[in-house]
């Protein structure tokens, strides 16, 4: 008993054994001394493996594209946080132009004509006819009908209407067409139409309420002879018509009510009354200067309107000369003078104008801007403005309150 207790004891080493002679190098516990060490070495790498298996394997062009997308993310708040409200809806006509109370018709002209209808609760107006290769369009009188004269074949006229019997075709090499100044129905043209005698123009006068839907039956039929003419204005005073000679001088001729005795006219025509008064202006050095041709036919210069103006108009009554100036900062002036005396107004609009027609018994001038496209219509004689824009951008030839 005693012999197997002694060699179970164990001996313990010096410390100097362990620090001076280290181990025996046979010794069992040797391994087990540098396991720690070998476990977390060889983890560390068996994680850095298994890291980079999961992964996906990445070339560096990968990379590049992953820091792309990852910026591209980032930067979303800031595009979402910029964004702008939408715009207000566009205004119905009746708060732009509170004058047009029954609506407003209008014609507008671009590789084709529009006539269109804008009615007061909406905010563009609806297109309900087009005319192809147009040249000029107008309203009668009352606004019921519009004709729109055209170059299709050797020229023709469209006429038609809300009131609408169907529309009228006047094809046979019409040169040109007018509206009676105060009797809605009646309309006349000119045209050549006899190859027998081309020089030979034939006017002619038709009311359109006898429309029977196959043809125009004129009222009247006059001839003019001379150079081909075409007609500018007419009325129970007479014709104006002008030579339509390719490279011609044009000259402006004034007829009566029968198509006698003509009075060649100085010129370029800019209106007439229903009465018969003619507004015409020569051109001198500093510009066009006006002057009216009175019903006996005497001339009556229009002192103080020879102010570089390019447009005029005569108001139906007789009383006032409209004249439109584009000025050297862009703006368009507006003087008005009264004919029989040298009474004047003075307006303007901000942008290069075109005068577009009278509305509302002459009160109103509507004009259309060059650059921003609005149709804005000016009171001449308080300088009360509305302006409504054109959406689409076409020129304006008529319009009717």
């Amino acid at each position: 008993m005693e012999a197997r207790d002694s060699r179970s004891k164990i001996r313990p080493l010096p410390i100097d054994e362990i620090d001076g002679g280290g181990l025996p190098p046979h010794r069992a516990d040797t391994p087990r001394r540098w396991l720690p060490l070998v476990v977390i070495v060889a983890g560390a790498i068996a994680f850095g493996i298994v890291a980079r298996g999961l992964g996906p394997a990445r070339s560096p062009e990968a990379g590049a594209a992953t820091t792309t997308t990852t910026a591209a993310i980032a930067a979303e708040p800031d595009v979402t946080t910029t964004t702008l409200p939408p715009p207000p809806p566009p205004e119905p006509l009746a708060r732009m132009l509170p004058i047009a109370e029954d609506g407003l018709q209008l014609v507008a002209l671009d590789i084709s004509a529009r006539i269109g209808r804008w009615d007061p609760d909406a905010a563009f107006p609806t297109y309900t006819a087009t005319v192809s290769q147009p040249e000029r369009a107008t309203y009668n009188s009352s606004g019921s009908h519009f004709a729109v004269s055209s170059r299709t074949g050797d020229g023709s006229i469209v006429i038609d209407g809300r009131e609408s019997f169907g529309p009228i075709l006047i094809a046979e090499g019409v040169s040109s067409g007018e509206w009676h100044p105060i009797d809605p129905d009646l309309f006349a043209w000119t045209s050549v139409a006899d190859a027998t005698d081309p020089a030979l123009t034939h006017l002619r006068i038709a009311d359109i309420s006898g429309y029977t839907g196959t043809t125009l039956e004129p009222l009247r039929e006059i001839e003019l002879p001379g150079a081909p003419q075409v007609l500018l204005a007419w009325g129970d005073w007479g014709f104006i018509t002008q030579d339509s000679t390719p490279g011609a001088d044009q000259i402006v001729t004034l007829y009566d009510a029968d198509g006698f005795n003509p009075l060649q006219l100085e010129g370029d025509f800019f209106g007439a009354t229903p009465s018969g008064l003619v507004l015409m202006a020569v051109v001198e050095e500093s510009g066009y200067v006006p002057y009216i041709v009175e019903l006996d036919r005497s001339l009556t210069p229009l002192v103080g309107l020879d102010i570089g103006a390019s447009q005029f108009r005569i108001t139906s009554d007789g009383e006032w000369v409209i004249a439109l100036t584009l000025q050297a900062d862009g703006h368009t002036s507006i003087l008005a003078r009264t004919v029989r005396s040298r009474s004047t107004r003075l307006s303007s609009i901000n942008g290069a104008g075109r005068l577009v027609s009278f509305v509302l018994d002459d009160r109103f001038i509507a004009i259309q801007e060059r650059d921003t496209r609005d149709l804005v219509f000016k009171d001449w004689n308080t300088g009360a403005e509305f302006r409504i824009p054109i959406a689409g951008g076409e020129s304006i030839a008529d319009v009717d309150l």
